[in-house]
This record gives structure tokens, C-alpha cells and sequence, in this order.
């Protein structure tokens, strides 16, 4: 069967039924792509495997049984979408969506491997999306966030993914502002079905295996998955593209002054390079020993399970397990202006200088035995939800459920003990003293100097006990007005246990949520009273109230409206409110207090414009803020779907979609004079602090960093926590065009879907300029192309990847310029076959893929890392895949 989509259908009888999951037949193979779900008649149902079934399925983006989300689009991934492709994860599936800011990258988990794997829609920022998994929320296995991670499940396990590209906290509540994505699991398997894959690129290899397992019986079912996945890592030596010196492109020299090779400087406007000390500068590639993808373990394991006790009553349970490993190659702390004198045997002055002290810049690669450190990531984490499902008079169903989540990160990051540096490097003997020149510094010396590793332990838990009630209120002549009432009760607990440099950070946070929502689906017009130019029209009104209890309540409604004037055209539009509220990290986490003397506040990014050349001892701030709100979103959208009657292989989507995102979370540091000049941050400079300000911001922080015996005369103290600061204004297109043809030999397809921004306005606060973020580095385009034929068991098919060029700020010798970077283009091919249906064979297909066949360099840009915009690192990737059901 080829790839499918949930795609309306139009049907005969008093109401349309919504095709959905893999029993239909798509309008075409492989664009996992938008479908607009709404049906041509209102009070569509779906259609699955049976009539009856078909009224039990709950479309992500509504809580109404048998109806789609009512105004909004619906992007659509399936369970042969993922085949096709040769996705052997969930993030590679995602990877395949151009709406997702992970389109055509090489999957990873996001903070250099801090355990959260999370993408966003349409160049928000990942905390803005909703991942779900059976309509419910899942665990953070992260050490720095605690809103939602993206479920690792095995790819057998995976039914489809569903998008909802528009806010839907109405319906879902916290972090749904830009969309929601909803991983829906197989509930019905007959037999034993298993995979493998072995795939490789250059220095790079993954390995994928798994199985699954069902057993249907009528009134219930029971199915098992598991996955087992690797693999090797890609470090910048691997993909080293071009130089980071872009002083050609009149830009500037950005490679490292901090290497193996030591530079020495006397502050007399020479520099000399080790190991000869000659006037002149080492320079090296930071890039080279650092990952672009971490060596991965993976283990998931999905069981779910349904028993019909009667009639109307239903148990059912769903577990998701999974127990991630990433070893990241991270880049060695360079080891900057450290003092040496005559008394340190290793002190080397430069020929001719006679220096009786000098200032040595260099990385520890000596001391390491290694050009990187090893950091280690464990993730372990647990989806469980069980209920009961029982229908009440009517067609009202009621559901009860509870949720227990949970996860555990293990993080250790070693370090360099920064005293033991500077103690070693006033050492004066062989014994004691640092050797930045060359291997003589001892064992002992060297293993204090490595005594500093970061080693956390964090665990994140959800509890959530929920009910529901829906069915049809009263029937209309446009059909039945159906209803959703619902309530929720969650509590979340983070706990944090380890130690960075010796210093301990114990956290231990926690809230609770309360909710209430509400939903109403009123069809105006259906089959039934169906007049012209309103063949269809049916109303949405959703609302909800959530109260936590570390920083109050917020409401947030929504409408939808879908409208077919005629059969074949749908117009829709939807308007709503969306909140994300801060994680528990954000409002909690452990508040440092850190010392910058005068001479280093520029590294800080702390110069004070008052203060001229002169500048002041500062303290620092940073840490959760117990007074921050929600983020606020409100969204619109309007939609047209085409599904002509004189065109039946033929179907076109676009969604127009405007969002203004206010109360963005995020903290001032780095802004430079900003936060100096911006009436919105002047409550966060405290210029000539007296005492009692001084040790107020000392008092209940993790230990003062830089101190001396005595603290200094402070002149500024700067509260660089997190704020709610941001203001962030986009609007797009979204758009989705596909054709599939039945020939004499099978069937041809193709089609082209993505997303193209309008605009993307971004102000670092309410007072601040506005700064357009499409010449920051956002992509204006991303699309993906699909053209491919079905001749008998042979398919083949042919993607092609595009982003536009990114247009971005770097670095000049007089200031900053623009640049605009060259598009990133990538085509990918997959080929399966069906083989015979005997012996062995019987039941299997084998399948080749190749992803970036031409192996396309990234686009230059002369500055970060010379790349302009994201790209895939694995490059070009092949593999091969056997799969077999019995």
C-alpha cells in the first residue's frame, strides 16, 4: 500500500467521514505533507477500520470524537510515510517535515546533548511546540529545560504523526503556541513484524533493529515494539569545509589564539609562538576534535494494551521506555593569561626579551592526553498512561485516565580545576609546576588540574489524573452539536543532586496544575441543509483555564471555522490565544552570584557606558526568577483546500498563519550596552550598590565565583536572570500541492509542500528596536518535492530538500555587514521491492536509500563556523534495509 495521509473524504450519507490512519488510500505516495483534515460535510467522522471504530478516533487538535480541528490545517506523517523514507527514528521522520526547524538536518539531541530532542515550527524556538504522544503529554529528560521531549518510540510502534501547525492551548494547555505534535502509536497488530537497517557515510555508520509483536483477539488487543539503535559520531575534522579565517570575504580571522602550541605575550604588542617563541601567532581550528553528531546507544521498548470488559466499557494502557546514550566529543576550555615568572622551572622567555614575567595563552590538549573531552549523557525515561473508556447514554462516551511520567539524567562533563591551574603555574619546582610549553608537568600536577568534572544526577516526574466527556448535544439540521468538557490535575516535581567544580546545586521543585476546558462543534450547514455557496459551514469554540500554583491562572480561548461553499473547496480560518508556561528550571533553578573585576567586564559583556574607559567591579546574576508569567501567544490563521471532483488524483492546501508572541522568556546577558540603555532592563542594573545590596546579592546563591579574601568595592550589580522580555511577530505561508495518477504499469506521484515566512519580526524587549529575523539567520523557505512511480512490487521515488539561502550579520575589521549565503539543496532517493511472496521472502521487502546524493556542500558564510544556516553534517548517507511480517 502505498504512503498515507489523513485526508477528507467525501462521502455519501447524512455525514462525511474523515479518512484516517493506514486503512486509506492517499491522494499520493510520499509528501509527508499538510492535509487539511476537514471534511467536506461538517460533523465528519473518521474512518479507520470499521464504521464503528471510525467514531472512537479523536483527531489531534480537538477533543470531540469523530470530527478534525475545525478551522485549522493538518500536517500528516504516517506509518508508510516512515518506510518509505527509510526513517529509522522519530527524529529522522520529523527531519522529513519542512514546516519543523529541523528539516534536513542530522538528527541530535539539542544542547549538545543535554537529553532533549526538540525541533519547533516555523523558526520559534523548540519550548513553543507541544509534543504529545497518544493525545498525552510525555516527560523532559533535559538537565536545563522541563517542558516536553519528543518520544523516542520504536519506528515499528509508530501509526502516524499529526501536526497541528496553529496554537492550540484552548485545547491542550502549556507550550502549545506555535502547534502541537502528536506521535500516535499502532493499537491493533496482528503477527510478528521486524526490521533492519545498516547505513553509512563518510567516517560515519548507524545501525537500526527492531521488531514488533500483536495478537488481536476482538474484544482487545495487546502490541509490543523494540528498537535497538547506533551510531558513530562526526567530529568538524570529518567535515572540515573551509577556513574560519574569512578575512578574503572582508570579514575577519576568527581561528583560535588558544592551541596546543602556546602564544606568550608580554603586553608589549608582540606576540610569541611556542615552541620556538619567535614573533608571531599560533592559530588553529576550534572546530576539529568538537562533534556535529554524538556517538548514540538507544534502547525503546512501547507496550500497549485494550480489553473490552462490556460493551460500553473499555480498559486501556500504553507504556513508552526508552534508555538514551550520548558521548560527546566537546571542545577542551582554553586556558587564557596565565602568569608565569623565572620561579617556575617551565618559564621560557622569548629570545632577546629578557622577560621576567609573561602571560601564556594555550589549550590543554598535554594535559588532557587528548584534544577533546569526553561527555557522557544518559537518558532514561518512561511514558505510562492507563483508563477507562465508558459510554454514557447517547452517543456521550466518558473517559478517566492517569499519567505517570518519569526520567533520569546522568550528566558528566570533566573540567579544568581553574586554582590548580594558577597554583601549578606559580609552582617552582618540577614537581609542582605547570609546564603550558610541553609534557613536563607531573602526573600529580596534572590530575589536580583534571580534578573538576561536572557530575549531575536529575529526575524529572509528572503525575497527571484526568476525565473527559464527549458526545452530541442536539441535532441540527447541519447535523449534530457535539461537545467536550474536561478536567485535569497535574503535578511535576524536578530534582536535581551532583556537583560542578566541588560546588553542589541541589534543586528540588515542584508545582501543580488544575484545569478545566471546554469544547463546542456546532455543523450550520451539512448534507442535510446544504444551500448554495454553503454546501458546508461548521463553527468551533474551545476555551480553557489552567491555575499553577507558583505563578497564578491563565485563560486561553479559540474559534474555528470551516467553510465549503462548494464540494471540493474548503476555506477555514481560526483565531486563538496560546501560553507557555515557565518550566520549573526557569522560575527555580539555582541563582549564582559570579565576580567580574573591572579589567574582565568586557568578557562578561557588562561595559557600562556611564563609566567611559573606566570601568567598575561588577556582580553578576544569574539563575530562575520566581516573578516570571506565561508566554502569550495569539494566533491566526486562514486556509484553502482543493480537492476538485474533475481531478480526483489531485489535491492543493495553503494555510496563511500570523503569530504575535509576547513575554518570551530569556535573560539579558550578552546584549551588551543594552541592557545599560533599555528602559525595559534599567530595574536591572544597580549602579554604586551599598553593602546591604552587595550582600543581599551574595546571600542564597551558589558560592561567590572569583572572589578574593575579601570582596572588593562593587560599582555595578547586574540581575542577568531569566525575564519575561521578548517580543517575537511572524507570519507565513504553509503549502502543500499533490497528483497521483494510475497507469497501465502501477501509478505515477508527485507533489512539493513547505513553508514560506512573510515576515519575522523579533525585539529583545517591548522598549528595544525591532530587528528583522530573516537577515539574523532564519530561512525565508524550506521545501521538499516528491516525484516517484509504483510499477508492481518496485517503487521508487525522488526527494529534494530545499532552504533558502540565510541572510545574517558578520563580523568586519571596521564593524558588522550582511551576508547573504547561497540555498542548501539535497536530493535523496529511495528504492524498495517487494520480494516474492514464498518461503523465506514471503511477507518481506528490501529497500536501498540514498540521502544527499551529491553530497552537497554547505553554504559558505564568512563567520560562527563558515556555514550559512543549518545543514546535514552526515552528508552523503547510504543504506540498506530488509523487512519481514510473519
Amino acid at each position: 500500500m502505498s504512503i498515507t495521509t489523513i485526508v477528507a473524504g467525501i462521502l455519501t450519507g447524512h455525514r462525511a467521514r474523515m479518512l484516517c490512519g493506514s486503512a486509506i488510500a492517499a491522494a499520493m505516495l510520499g509528501v509527508p505533507a499538510a492535509v487539511h483534515a476537514q471534511a467536506a460535510d461538517t460533523g465528519a467522522q473518521a474512518e479507520g477500520d470499521g464504521a464503528d471504530a471510525d467514531k472512537e478516533i479523536v483527531v489531534t487538535g480537538t477533543s470531540i470524537r469523530g470530527i478534525p480541528p475545525t478551522g485549522s490545517g493538518l500536517i500528516s506523517v504516517s506509518r508508510d510515510d516512515a518506510k518509505l523514507i527509510g526513517a529509522a527514528s522519530t527524529p529522522e521522520l520529523l527531519a522529513t517535515v519542512p514546516q519543523l526547524n529541523s528539516f534536513n538536518t542530522a538528527p541530535r539531541t539539542s544542547n549538545g546533548g543535554l537529553g532533549s530532542f526538540a525541533p519547533g515550527l516555523r523558526g520559534l524556538p523548540p519550548s513553543a511546540t507541544l509534543p504529545l504522544m497518544n493525545g498525552h503529554r510525555l516527560i523532559s529528560g533535559s538537565t536545563q529545560q522541563t517542558n516536553p521531549d519528543y518520544p523516542f518510540l520504536p519506528e515499528l510502534a509508530i501509526e502516524r504523526v499529526e501536526i497541528v501547525a496553529d496554537g492550540a492551548s484552548a485545547i491542550y494547555g502549556s507550550d502549545a503556541v506555535a502547534g502541537v505534535v502528536n506521535f500516535i502509536t499502532r493499537k491493533r497488530v496482528s503477527g510478528f513484524e521486524a526490521n533492519v537497517r545498516y547505513g553509512f557515510a563518510d567516517d560515519y555508520h548507524a545501525f537500526n533493529a527492531g521488531g514488533i509483536f500483536g495478537h488481536d483477539w476482538g474484544s482487545g488487543s495487546f502490541v509490543a515494539a523494540y528498537q535497538y539503535s547506533e551510531n558513530s559520531n562526526i567530529t568538524g575534522a570529518d567535515r572540515r569545509y573551509r577556513s574560519l579565517d574569512f578575512r578574503a570575504a572582508g570579514g575577519v580571522d576568527t581561528r583560535s589564539t588558544v592551541c596546543p602550541d602556546a602564544n606568550v605575550n608580554l603586553f608589549a604588542g608582540t606576540i610569541y609562538a611556542a615552541p620556538s617563541l619567535a614573533p608571531g601567532i599560533n592559530t588553529c581550528d576550534p572546530r576539529g576534535p568538537v562533534d556535529l553528531v554524538p556517538t548514540n546507544r538507544t534502547h525503546s521498548a512501547f507496550v500497549s494494551a485494550r480489553q473490552d470488559l462490556s460493551s460500553g466499557v473499555t480498559l486501556w494502557g500504553d507504556l513508552l521506555y526508552s534508555d538514551r546514550k550520548d558521548v560527546v566529543q566537546a571542545a577542551l576550555p582554553g586556558q587564557s593569561l596565565i602568569l608565569l615568572t623565572p620561579a617556575n622551572p617551565f618559564f621560557r622567555a622569548p629570545p632577546g626579551t629578557g622577560a621576567l614575567f609573561e602571560f601564556v595563552d594555550f589549550r590543554p590538549d598535554r594535559l588532557v592526553g587528548a584534544d577533546h573531552f569526553d561527555q557522557s549523557f544518559r537518558v532514561r525515561a518512561g511514558n505510562a498512561t492507563a483508563g477507562i473508556d465508558v459510554a454514557l447514554p447517547g452517543d456521550f462516551k466518558a473517559s478517566l485516565f492517569g499519567t505517570y511520567n518519569w526520567s533520569r539524567n546522568d550528566t558528566f562533563q570533566p573540567g579544568i580545576n581553574t586554582t590548580a591551574l594558577s597554583t601549578a603555574a606559580a609552582g617552582t619546582t618540577t614537581a609542582t609546576a605547570l609546564d603550558p610549553f610541553g609534557t613536563g608537568t607531573s602526573p600529580a600536577v596534572v590530575a589536580a588540574i583534571l580534578d573538576n568534572p561536572t557530575d549531575f544526577t536529575n529526575r524529572q516526574r509528572t503525575w497527571i489524573a484526568a476525565g473527559k466527556v464527549d458526545g452530541s448535544l442536539a441535532d441540527l439540521p447541519g447535523g449534530a452539536v457535539k461537545v467536550a468538557l474536561g478536567a485535569e490535575y497535574r503535578r511535576e516535581t524536578y530534582m536535581q543532586r551532583g556537583s560542578s567544580g566541588g560546588v553542589g546545586f541541589p534543586e528540588d521543585l515542584k508545582r501543580s496544575v488544575q484545569s478545566l476546558y471546554a469544547e463546542l462543534f456546532v455543523p450550520l450547514f451539512g448534507a442535510d441543509n446544504a444551500a448554495p455557496m454553503f454546501h458546508s459551514l461548521a463553527l468551533s469554540l474551545s476555551g480553557r483555564y489552567d491555575h499553577y500554583s507558583d505563578f497564578g491562572s491563565t485563560t486561553n480561548p479559540k474559534v474555528g471555522i470551516t467553510w465549503e461553499p462548494v464540494q471540493g473547496i474548503n476555506l477555514r480560518g481560526s483565531y486563538g490565544r496560546s501560553f507557555r508556561a515557565p518550566g520549573l528550571r526557569d522560575l527555580g533553578s539555582t541563582v549564582g552570584s559570579y565576580y567580574a573585576a573591572a579589567a574582565l567586564v568586557d568578557a562578561f559583556g557588562a561595559r557600562d557606558p556611564l563609566r567611559g574607559a573606566t570601568q567598575v567591579n561588577t556582580i553578576l546574576l544569574f539563575g530562575g526568577n520566581q516573578n516570571l508569567k506565561p508566554e502569550k501567544a495569539r494566533t491566526f490563521s486562514l486556509g484553502v483546500d482543493l480537492r476538485p471532483q474533475f481531478a480526483p488524483g489531485f489535491s492543493a492546501g495553503a494555510t496563511f498563519y500570523d503569530i504575535k508572541y509576547d513575554d518570551v522568556i530569556g535573560t539579558p546577558s550578552g546584549l551588551g550596552a543594552l541592557i545599560f540603555t533599555d528602559p525595559t532592563f534599567a530595574s536591572l542594573v544597580v549602579r554604586n550598590p551599598s553593602a546591604a545590596q552587595v550582600s543581599s546579592a551574595i546571600a542564597d546563591t551558589v558560592p561567590f565565583f572569583y572572589t578574593f579574601a575579601a570582596v572588593p568595592t562593587i560599582g555595578n550589580i547586574l540581575d542577568l536572570r531569566q525575564g519575561n522580555f521578548g517580543i517575537r511577530k511572524t507570519n507565513g505561508i504553509d503549502f502543500d500541492v499533490r497528483y497521483r495518477s494510475t497507469t497501465g504499469f502501477g501509478s505515477v506521484f508527485g507533489g512539493i509542500a513547505g513553508n514560506y515566512i512573510l515576515k519575522y519580526r523579533t525585539q529583545l524587549s517591548p522598549t528595544s528596536a525591532v530587528s528583522n529575523s530573516l537577515e539574523a539567520g532564519i530561512p525565508r523557505t524550506t521545501l521538499r518535492t516528491t516525484l516517484g512511480l509504483t510499477a508492481g512490487p518496485v517503487t521508487f521515488v525522488n526527494f529534494v530538500n530545499h532552504r533558502s539561502g540565510v541572510t545574517a550579520p558578520f563580523a568586519t575589521p571596521t564593524g558588522t555587514s550582511v551576508y547573504k549565503a547561497k540555498s542548501y539543496t539535497t536530493v535523496d532517493l529511495r528504492l524498495s521491492v517487494r520480494l516474492p511472496d514464498t518461503g523465506f521472502a514471503k511477507g518481506s521487502e528490501l529497500a536501498l536509500q540514498i540521502n544527499d546524493l551529491f553530497n552537497a556542500t554547505p553554504p559558505y558564510f564568512p563567520g560562527t563556523d563558515g556555514i550559512g544556516g543549518t545543514y546535514n553534517a552526515i552528508g552523503r548517507y547510504a543504506a540498506m534495509s530488509l523487512r519481514t511480517a510473519f
